[in-house]
Order: C-alpha cells, then sequence, then structure tokens
C-alpha cells in the first residue's frame, strides 16, 4: 500500500480554504493507497472553545467531503475533525474510501474545555484490516493499548496537533521516536505520525500559559514509521510516503507503561499542572455547555 502523510500548515484558516489546500496536496500524489491527515484537519488545531463554530453536524460534511476525495483520487482517506453529536462536542477521526466510512474514532482524553472527554474505542475496521488510531496524547496512554493489545492490527495512526518548544528539535524527535517505534516493534506494523506545523493558538489553563512563555509552535516531525517497504520520494515537503504491503499482525511483544503512560516524563507536571487544568477544563466545558442550552 503506498501510505502518504500530509503535513499541513495550522496557519491556513477557514474550513473551505483548508479543503481547497488540502486538496491541492493530494491531487499532485501519484497513485495513493491511503491519504492521512492530522488532527482537526478540516478547521487546524486549536485548543479553545472557538473551535465550536468549526463543527460538524453528525459528521455529515466531513464523511461526504472525504468520501469525494475518496473517489477522485481513487484512495482511502483519514481525517480529522470537530464534530457535534448530541449536545457535545468531540475531536474525532475517520476513515473512508468512495463508498463507506468504516469508523469514527473520539479522542478519549481530548482538550478537556473543549471537548467530551470519555473511555472511546481505538479501532477501525477497514477492508485492508484493523486501523489503531489514538489521537495525539490518547496514543501515549495505556487506555489505547488496552484497547489493541489482544486485537490483529494492520495500521497504527497517530494523528497529532502537538505543540513543543522548537529549542528542543532534539528531545521532541527522540519522544515521537521512542513512541512510534514501540508499537511499530510490539506489532510488526506500520505507524503513522502526522503533525500539523505553525504557530499554536491559544490554549487554556497553566499549561496553555506556559507553552505561550516558551513560545511553543506546531513543528511537524511528520514521519511514517515502518519494518521494511520503501520511502516514496516527494517533491514537497508537506508530503510523506512509503511503499509497503500491508498484512495483519498480533502483538509480538508487551509494552512497558509508567503507570497510565508511556513516555515517563514530568511527574509534577502530569499531577500539579495536567491534572489542575483538565479539572479545570471539564468544568468550563460544562459550564459553557449549560449557558448554551438555556440559550438555545
Amino acid at each position: 500500500m503506498r501510505i502518504f502523510a500530509l503535513e499541513l500548515n495550522n496557519d491556513i484558516k477557514g474550513i473551505a480554504e483548508r479543503k481547497k489546500y488540502i486538496e491541492s496536496l493530494i491531487s499532485k500524489l501519484l497513485s495513493p493507497g491511503i491519504v492521512l491527515l492530522p488532527e482537526m484537519a478540516i478547521c487546524s488545531y486549536m485548543a479553545s472553545q472557538e473551535a465550536w463554530q468549526y463543527a460538524d453536524n453528525c459528521s455529515k460534511d466531513t464523511s461526504a467531503w472525504a468520501m469525494e476525495m475518496a473517489t477522485k483520487y481513487h484512495t482511502y482517506i483519514g481525517v480529522g475533525y470537530i464534530d457535534y453529536e448530541n449536545g457535545d462536542y468531540y475531536n474525532r477521526y475517520l476513515i473512508a474510501d468512495n463508498r463507506h466510512v468504516y469508523g469514527i474514532i473520539s479522542k478519549s482524553e481530548s482538550e478537556s474545555a473543549v471537548f467530551k472527554r470519555g473511555w472511546f474505542g481505538s479501532i477501525i475496521n477497514a477492508p485492508f484490516g484493523n486501523v489503531a488510531v489514538a489521537i495525539c496524547y490518547d496514543s501515549r496512554r495505556r487506555h489505547f493499548y488496552n484497547n489493541i493489545e489482544d486485537e490483529t492490527i494492520s495500521l497504527i495512526v497517530f494523528p497529532h496537533g502537538s505543540p513543543a518548544d522548537p529549542k528542543k528539535d532534539a528531545e521532541e524527535k527522540r519522544t515521537n521516536d521512542y513512541l512510534c517505534n514501540t508499537y511499530t516493534d510490539a506489532f510488526g506494523v506500520p505507524v503513522i505520525y502526522v503533525n500539523s506545523v505553525g504557530k499554536l493558538e491559544y490554549m487554556p489553563g497553566k499549561m496553555g500559559a506556559l507553552m505561550k512563555k516558551a513560545e511553543f509552535t506546531m513543528n511537524g516531525k511528520s514521519k511514517i514509521y515502518a519494518q521494511g517497504g520503501k520511502n516514496i520520494i516527494c517533491t514537497s515537503p508537506s508530503v510523506i510516503g512509503h511503499d509497503i504491503e500491508i498484512s495483519g499482525h498480533k502483538r509480538k511483544e508487551d509494552i512497558h507503561f509508567y503507570g497510565q503512560d508511556l513516555i515517563k516524563g514530568n511527574f509534577i507536571f502530569r499531577k500539579f499542572i495536567l491534572k489542575y487544568d483538565v479539572r479545570a477544563g471539564i468544568k468550563e466545558y460544562n459550564k459553557s455547555q449549560k449557558k448554551m442550552w438555556v440559550n438555545s
């Protein structure tokens, strides 16, 4: 299968404009088997309630667009987007071809002030096999591993909207390599890490303030991790390609976690900053949802 990951420019705004931009990249691909886009590809990554204005309605528009692109360019496509369903907003990812949407994954540990959180599934059953999808932070968490550890998997996709300190380039690359190689080694299937590039939008909470102070940006680092196959030479720096046979594999080795985290990270950050931000974010989300219902 000819796999392509598109590293999108987060600074391009507007759904119509981004759809044109994404199609301009897809149209230049040679015989794509599957095209994989980052987290929130349709609207650009953002972590505030400003994102709600870009929400789809029960995946209808995104599904139609994805199938249109798949039909026009004879490919499967994976796309990240914001969705509104049954009174809640979700950070989602779907995979489609010209006739079907084969599955929709919701981010379990979403941006707490913006999206509904929960313990959601991680597998999309595509014609070429099971695709395990973990959106951004979910890829580092035990919940994702628990969802897939006993399944036969053909492909693992990590769509990201991941900001980092641009002054710590080597550290970001090491972390990504450890994350993706861990899953490639455990399952023996390609792992696609696809992120965006560009400035980071406003993020609420203590974590957002720290990121702003450190001048975090979206640094891309998109990469296809695979044992075998060959890289596809692409003329655009926004496109990463790899040609490899796809088949289902069972897990061949265990993955070690630090509690609930694959990446050991900073205990103080997780315990006192992230935990606080999640609690405060959930409270803000519920408050805003209640206000929206009252005003509707």
